[in-house]
């Protein structure tokens, strides 16, 4: 039994897939003044099989959608470990490693788990087949440590540079109105699980000033309320520009009390 432990310990370690995932996450957390993370194996375990049911079910209407996070025990390759994983996790199709990572971190609502303070380890697995070719897993849930949230964590980050343009769509989409989805690459505050968030006002503005139409979502507006956790998202309704610096500024009653907070950030040469 030891043995075997040990020896999972070690696959999981030495899993090529993981260590541009591990390192790609662990940039962005780093940006955000986050501690980094570090792979579980058996959390793992649990991505990697529910990666796998998914491509074993791909053209069964339950694994549509969000229907990706959930599993049917009775059809091929459900197992209890990858049910959960379902559950606590975030899902591409057609992008693996460091680009699913940055597409993750490119939209909204799956940035969240990600940009969690207290998340401090993760599980991932990949299943290779299907129409999008490669399905992955990421659990950022069950690996949170106990303690206190950071108060609140930008994205970008104060004085940020090289940040992208452009939104990654998503599942559910948070920005309906939008037809093509080329938008701007999402602002967050994401504050304490017990802060309660009120009366937000936001902006974005550019370089010279202007400020730019946005979509902006909170706590007690949220874009999906099965989601948005303790989030103000900002973005542009449109792609931002290269190679510019933009000002963002949140104003909101934070349990209670007044709180604003004003950061810029550049974003990347064309």
């Amino acid at each position: 039994m030891l043995l075997g432990m040990l020896l999972a310990l070690a696959q999981a370690a030495a899993d090529p897939d993981q260590t541009p995932v591990l390192e790609r996450l662990n940039v962005h957390r780093k940006a955000a003044g986050l501690e980094p993370v570090v792979a579980d194996p058996w959390l793992t375990k649990g991505c990697a099989a529910h990666a796998a049911y998914l491509v074993k079910n791909v053209d069964h209407p339950s694994t549509q959608g969000l229907g990706l996070h959930s599993e049917d025990a009775k059809l091929p390759g459900y197992s209890k470990e990858g049910e959960k994983a379902g559950k606590a996790s975030v899902i591409f199709l057609g992008k693996e490693g460091a680009d699913a990572v940055d597409g993750w971190i490119g939209s909204l609502l799956h940035r969240i788990p990600l940009l969690q303070s207290r998340l401090r380890k993760v599980g991932y697995g990949l299943a290779r087949g299907g129409p999008a070719n490669v399905t992955v897993v990421l659990d950022a849930t069950n690996g949170m440590s106990v303690g206190r949230d950071a108060p609140v964590v930008l994205y970008p980050a104060d004085g940020q540079k090289d940040v992208p343009l452009r939104f990654s769509p998503e599942i559910p989409d948070p920005i309906p109105e939008s037809v093509d989805k080329k938008a701007g690459y999402p602002v967050t505050a994401i504050f304490s699980e017990g802060a309660l968030v009120k009366d937000v006002k936001a902006s974005l503005k550019d370089a010279a000033g202007n400020d730019l139409s946005v979509w902006v979502s909170s706590p007690e507006k949220p874009a999906a309320a099965d989601y948005q956790r303790n989030t103000v998202g900002i973005i542009a309704q449109e792609p931002l520009k290269p190679s510019t610096t933009y000002t963002a500024t949140i104003a909101a009653r934070v349990t209670g009390k007044a709180w604003l907070k004003t950061w810029s950030f550049t974003t990347a040469a064309p």
